[in-house]
């Protein structure tokens, strides 16, 4: 509609993947080197994670577009949605071959000598799972006898998983422990800094046929990025809308009153705006949750993933003892809402969530590079899917939009108010 107002040949802000607005933010150019490093090594596992819109799909096409040239043979699954045989056969189709038989050991032996025959030629294999939080605990298990493909010296295939935030949630379960062993590369993608979303932007435009001109004026931009943190997604969405109402008011640059207007009508961008904006929160600085930390070491790469760091310890002053389980001698689970550099910040949203039924206790986080901070977390379950289940719920309505499931900590004392009414 307004591509031909402002003389472009095409929307530059579609949110469909086109590999022609590819655009390497820094951190998307680290997670790259990351597998690049990794397949080359021929480490068994690597992992790439990130909140929805960070750019993930981005990285995956960008290291397709890398391995083309190279001799290393490429699988991609985009909806692991499925059980091990159908992933089986999907993998084998995705080489390129037909699967024979109707048994799993037959697809194993079947890939198996593929695999065989490419490292008689001096090539590699790598599968590269995209939406990889959606594989199930079993599914993940089963992957991990790929790992077993194997010669004398070097493995012969190279599984990437590519998944939102709630994968390592998986990945932490205790029986995918030695799944959890084998992951050799870790990358979690954060959202753009403020240079990079300016760069982001103005390449996009540019692809489109805009040239050097610009729309956006350094406001707008200011206040593109307070309300979309830096999230691709939402830039892409937010830059649109922008566009939209430009040409509805028949003008050529975009100030921070266009923007406001877009926001308007992007409801999900004003609900996850509010939630920052109300508790002082920031994707950017939140507190790592569930860190698994890649250490380089004499060129080699090393991994340690604690479900959570040492020195937690409860704050405030509970009202009483909510946590009346021994936790001492098995994991419970709960529900990261948030965490915060201030107690203050975290007490208020303790009674907020306190007031709409839910239990909710803060505990104080020393992470060994950033400091203190303040975490709130809601519920504690003995199973992971139950946590899993509130943690969808507080993210459905995009009230608590950073909900993410972790291992609770042994013996804390939490902070408890009143119930006041019941969250459906």
């Amino acid at each position: 509609m307004y591509e031909t107002y402002f003389g472009l040949k095409e929307k530059p802000f579609r949110i469909t993947p086109d590999p022609r607005f590819l655009y390497l933010s820094e951190k998307h150019g680290e997670a790259l080197d990351h597998l690049i490093y990794g397949i080359r090594q021929g480490e068994g596992f690597m992992v790439i994670t990130g909140d929805v819109g960070t750019g993930k799909t981005t990285v995956i096409r960008s290291l397709l577009e890398r391995l083309e040239a190279s001799p290393i043979k490429t699988a991609l699954i985009l909806n692991p949605l499925m059980d091990w045989e159908e992933l089986l056969k999907a993998i084998l189709e995705d080489f390129g071959l037909i699967p024979r038989g109707s048994s799993r050991k037959e697809w194993m032996d079947q890939l198996n000598a593929f695999l065989l025959s490419l490292n008689r030629e001096g090539k590699k294999a790598v599968v590269i799972i995209d939406e990889s939080q959606n594989l199930t605990p079993a599914l993940l298990e089963e992957l991990r006898s790929l790992s077993n493909l194997e010669t004398d010296q070097e493995k012969l295939l190279q599984v990437v998983l590519v998944g939102q935030l709630e994968l390592w949630d998986k990945l932490n379960r205790f029986d995918l422990k030695q799944l959890r062993q084998r992951i050799s590369v870790q990358y979690r993608l954060t959202p753009l800094s403020f240079t990079e979303m300016k760069g982001y932007i103005a390449h996009r435009l540019k692809v489109a046929g805009m040239g050097e001109a610009s729309i956006f004026s350094l406001k707008a931009l200011r206040r593109i990025y307070r309300y979309s943190q830096g999230i691709p997604r939402l830039v892409n969405l937010l830059c649109d809308r922008t566009l939209l109402v430009l040409y509805a008011e028949q003008k050529r640059e975009a100030t921070p009153v266009q923007v406001e207007k877009a926001l308007e009508s992007l409801p999900e961008i004003q609900r996850t705006w509010r939630f920052w904006k109300g508790w002082g929160l920031r994707p950017s600085v939140m507190a790592p949750i569930g860190l698994s930390l890649v250490l380089f070491l004499g060129g080699a790469v090393y991994l340690k993933s604690p479900s959570l760091f040492s020195g937690t310890r409860a704050f405030g002053k509970a009202e009483e003892s909510s946590l009346t389980r021994e936790t001492s001698s098995r994991t419970l689970y709960t529900v990261h809402v948030a965490s915060f550099r201030r107690p203050q910040n975290a007490e208020g949203l303790i009674r907020r969530l306190c007031q709409e039924g839910l239990e909710a206790f803060g505990i104080v986080y020393e992470h060994p590079e950033t400091g203190k901070w303040y975490r709130v977390v809601a519920g504690q379950f003995e199973g992971v899917e139950e946590a899993k289940a509130l943690a969808q719920r507080l993210r459905s309505d995009g009230s608590y939009p950073l909900s993410v499931v972790i291992t609770l900590p042994k013996n804390p004392t939490p902070i408890k108010g009143e119930k006041k009414g019941a969250r459906s």
